[in-house]
């Protein structure tokens, strides 16, 4: 083994270290990395958009949905004609064949819709008329089914088959 010996002439400082290169790139990689981020964020937290909801189209397939709906209709005011229904309970029911109906035409749950909630509901061309209506019907159906009958004239005077005519009204007239 040589010994090795270190004078002092050997040991000299070095100069100062430029770091501003690679100090310059792993920031502006930082910089890059957080601006694809935030567009990460961004696009993952938008809402997804409904699929529309693919409808059987043909001849038969309407006639035998409207003939359904119809039955249904017709079964609220046969019931209410042989006293087997009171008046309010047939408004009640037709109400909830318009909610149902309109459900099954949008694919989303309808049945508990208020006025308000109606008029929020997103609309697209296929669905503008039909949710109007169902607004349209769903408030003339409110003061025969819940106003003060002593009071309120309009109330009175509907009848159970003038309802089940607004809510078939809805019915055809839907996505035409």
């Amino acid at each position: 083994m040589t010994n090795l010996a270190l004078d002092s002439k050997d040991l000299t400082p070095v100069g100062q270290i430029d770091l501003t290169g690679p100090f310059i790139a792993v920031l502006a990689a930082c910089l890059l990395l957080a601006a694809a981020l935030i567009a990460c964020v961004v696009v993952l937290s938008r809402p997804k958009r409904a699929k529309p909801k693919a409808v059987a189209r043909g001849a038969h397939r309407a006639m035998g949905d409207k003939a359904y709906w119809r039955g249904r209709i017709d079964e609220v005011t046969a019931r209410h004609a042989d006293g087997s229904l009171d008046r309010e309970e047939a408004f009640a029911e037709l109400a909830a064949i318009a909610r149902d109906f309109a459900s099954d035409a949008t694919g989303r749950d309808m049945k508990s819709h208020t006025l308000t909630d109606i008029r929020r509901e997103p609309r697209n061309p296929a669905t503008r008329q039909g949710l109007d209506l169902l607004r349209m019907t769903v408030a003339a159906l409110y003061p025969p089914e819940f106003a003060d009958m002593t009071v309120d004239a309009h109330a009175r005077g509907v009848t159970v088959e003038e309802a089940a005519g607004w809510v078939s009204n809805l019915v055809e007239r839907w996505g035409r």
